[in-house]
């Protein structure tokens, strides 16, 4: 039973990252996990819960890829932002699709899908910010603002942009080339020992 919930869980969230939430059915769901649609219903009422079970995981994979956030090592720092990255991706329709559009706007997943967009917001400035404050980054205040929605949008876009672009590329590929242009971004204010690193 926990196995057909998960398959369920990874089908819908290929399928929400590859179509947008409001146009897949849970009959493709099922489909596409290889189960009946009957057995979606008894683990998922509705669409909404499943959107609810991804934020669940997505809260708790993105915890668990931010255990060291607070970290003053300069690798730990680059390297947890650039591993969050990943989680941004793999959950990525729950940042980038309009629920307000397909959900009630007193649905609770609403509201919750609302507050992990703007704890994104926070956390982003936040490591950048953290990056600055132990000499990573040199970036004036009033530039990080800027700075973080750029980052925010290659998060949330790159990778429905970049695989429509190049339908046949890799996907390692296509995430390695985002987490590029991330530095690409973040490099005019990179210092000498940062540059190294993320060079190495």
């Amino acid at each position: 039973s926990a196995k057909t919930r998960d398959k369920l869980l990874e089908a819908s969230l290929i399928l929400f990252n590859e179509r947008g939430f409001g146009a897949v059915t849970t009959a493709s769901i099922a489909q596409q996990a290889g189960v009946l649609e009957g057995s979606l219903w008894y683990h998922f009422r509705t669409k909404k819960d499943i959107l609810a079970g991804h934020i669940a995981v997505l809260q708790e994979v993105f915890e668990a890829a931010n255990l060291d956030a607070d970290s003053p090592n300069p690798e730990t720092i680059i390297a947890g932002i650039f591993g969050a990255y990943d989680v941004i991706w793999d959950f990525r329709y729950i940042l980038r699709d309009d629920f307000a559009a397909v959900l009630d706007a007193d649905e609770p997943v609403l509201q919750t899908a609302r507050l992990i967009n703007g704890f994104l917001n926070t956390w982003t400035e936040g490591r950048i910010q953290h990056a600055h404050d132990h000499g990573i980054l040199h970036i004036e205040a009033d530039r990080m603002e800027d700075i973080s929605e750029i980052i925010l949008v290659i998060g949330r876009y790159w990778l429905d942009f970049s695989g429509k672009k190049s339908p046949d590329a890799d996907s390692a590929a296509l995430r390695l080339k985002g987490l590029r242009h991330i530095f690409t971004v973040l490099s005019p204010y990179l210092t000498d020992e940062a540059q190294g690193l993320i060079s190495g």
